[in-house]
């Protein structure tokens, strides 16, 4: 069930991303492109950018960014087909499948939710027929109040209970499988996914039921105390938020609060406390970040008081670093040793809990806290350390008054002059230019495409002006070994076959590939979207130029290590490589 992305190709280039979105929001042209007040964020403002020439939106306050299905995506809350569907009635275009599969309709996809509803409606009935699970509810003090709002339900223990329940044809099965509710035995037969355990419907962010956790209430410690339902269609763990569908509803002036497990949500809930959502089996991710920063200013990170608490948190304070844009706000609150929020909230109540959220350390503190304990800053190398370990961290924030204090607290600290930074920072974004394992981390905190690796550098000025692959050779850069430079290359040959691509198209063409995250990353460079103050002419050939150095550097190495063993024409070719680097 995949739509080939020839079809995708072609559907961008006969959508206009204006008319789509305004079609949702109110723009106004300034100069080359439209603004409007970004649907992302509450501002005052227009911050929201949509560019006709590249086909892309960009949102200058919230950092929100994308192409015309990315729009369908996030703000017409469409899953990928859905929006692929949308966009194709409205261009009058019949979606194309791949060859050997089914098409698929919205409506198959409803008969998925569908499918989904069923489920949970099962569950439901299931707890109010299990007096062992309505027991363990209550120990855990939850009510039946908070049990239906949520929905939580019951898998019995038995092997195909949902399935015998639902399996009425053929196409059920299909789509039992596709929903992840039940999975296939090596040997053939199938079976339950979820049993004996406590379920927790996870809805999207239009309501409906998406996945599944289950919590095991079976004493056998070899199988996993929660369990989540597999990615599926309807269901990308990454991007989803459990809890998220009710948060979003309120309107918090303390934020939003991210905890770890779905009792802790439910906890906060029942005592009043219901701007509160957490990750799905997974780490915070850029993603969730991201969702939750389009509708508040201010995170809360409230994590377990043990060591995978701790590291919970310091990982959490990685991700949302680059995306500390002004007027952000992000806190933590660390919990005693040994509890979570779910038992912790019910031991003391509502207003101590608020007073916790009330004295949230800020990012700030807990990063510099985190880092000092690490060290001993009374001595030279502590202070050497400090910064050695501080720096690289410090850098991915995004330019501005934040980054800057940042430093001069780390200055401070360590008794390094604060402008001695400047040049420490500079070479070391050199030195990286030819690291090859850098580390990747979205664009946002890039201010400058001079910043950037040469390789990063070039792919930024190919995605703003595709038409200048045609001007360069670059048949000898498959020999280099820097990371991305595949995805250069391929970039290269793809512009131009068609050097009248947009930014859009281009963004499209590699979604769902290793190489969308880059993508998408080096796409929102801030000077080049608003084409001020760079020119992507000279930007490139600098980049190419750099990159022929780093390839003859490259060669030459390779051909020393065998220089007793050289051929004429490798002779000739070392010799060639010297004159070059000297000239």
């Amino acid at each position: 069930m995949r739509i080939p992305r020839s079809f995708i190709d072609d559907l961008m280039t006969r959508v206009d991303i204006v008319d789509l979105i305004e079609s949702y929001v109110s723009l106004r042209k300034t100069g080359q492109n439209y603004t409007a007040l970004c649907p992302f964020h509450h501002e005052k403002t227009p911050s929201f950018t949509v560019s006709p020439d590249k086909q892309f939106f960009y949102c200058f306050g919230c950092g929100a960014h994308g192409t015309a299905i990315g729009f369908l995506i996030d703000h017409a809350q469409l899953n990928f087909v859905e929006a692929i569907q949308e966009l194709a009635s409205r261009v009058g275009m019949d979606v194309v499948y791949e060859q050997g599969t089914a098409p698929v309709s919205v409506a198959a996809f409803d008969d998925l939710y569908q499918v989904m509803a069923q489920a949970a409606h099962y569950y439901r009935q299931q707890l109010r027929l299990s007096p062992k699970a309505i027991t363990y509810l209550k120990k855990r003090g939850i009510t039946g109040e908070i049990a239906r709002d949520f929905g939580l339900g019951y898998a019995p223990p038995a092997w195909d209970n949902l399935l015998k329940t639902l399996e009425t044809n053929a196409d059920m099965h299909s789509r039992l499988l596709k929903t992840g509710l039940i999975k296939q035995h090596q040997k053939g037969h199938y079976y339950d996914h979820f049993r004996d355990r406590i379920m927790f419907p996870i809805f999207d962010r239009r309501g409906r039921v998406i996945a599944f956790g289950g919590r095991t209430l079976s004493e056998n410690t070899r199988i996993p105390k929660y369990l989540n339902s597999p990615e599926t269609p309807l269901f990308q763990k990454s991007r989803e938020l459990y809890g998220w569908s009710f948060a979003q509803k309120i309107k918090s002036t303390h934020g939003i609060i991210i905890v770890e497990g779905y009792m802790d949500v439910i906890a906060l809930v029942q005592y009043a406390i219901p701007y509160v959502v957490a990750a799905l089996g997974t780490a915070t991710t850029r993603e969730h970040v991201s969702l939750l920063f389009r509708r508040v200013s201010t995170l809360i990170f409230c994590f377990d008081g043990d060591t995978a608490g701790r590291n919970a948190a310091w990982k959490a304070l990685n991700t949302v670093l680059p995306l500390l844009q002004a007027g952000r706000q992000v806190s933590f609150i660390l919990l005693p040793q040994g509890d979570d929020p779910d038992n912790l909230i019910r031991l003391e109540g509502t207003d101590h809990f608020n007073q916790r959220i009330k004295q949230a350390i800020p990012l700030s503190e807990f990063f510099f806290n985190t880092l000092t304990q690490q060290v001993d800053i009374t001595h030279i190398d502590g202070q050497a350390r400090l910064v050695s370990i501080a720096k690289p961290l410090l850098m991915h924030l995004p330019d501005g008054p934040y980054r800057e204090l940042m430093f001069q607290k780390l200055s401070d600290l360590t008794r390094v002059n604060l402008k001695n930074f400047t040049t420490l920072i500079h070479k070391d974004f050199k030195k990286n230019t030819n690291i090859q394992n850098r580390q990747r981390y979205p664009v946002e905190y890039y201010q400058s495409v001079r910043d950037l690796s040469a390789i990063e550098q070039a792919i930024v000025c190919l995605l703003h002006k595709p038409m200048l692959s045609v001007e360069y050779p670059h048949q000898k850069l498959a020999f280099l070994k820097q990371q991305d430079i595949k995805l250069l290359l391929n970039l290269i040959e793809f512009t131009r076959k068609n050097p009248t691509l947009t930014l859009g198209r281009i963004c499209e063409h590699w979604r769902g590939t290793e190489y969308e995250q880059t993508i998408n990353q080096l796409a929102t460079q801030k000077p080049l979207f608003t084409e001020t103050d760079i020119n992507i002419d000279e930007e490139f050939r600098g980049a190419i130029k750099q990159l022929y150095k780093d390839y003859v550097t490259q060669r030459q190495a390779q051909l020393q290590e065998k220089i007793m063993d050289l051929t004429v024409e490798e002779r000739q070719e070392l010799s060639s490589l010297f004159q070059f680097m000297n000239n």
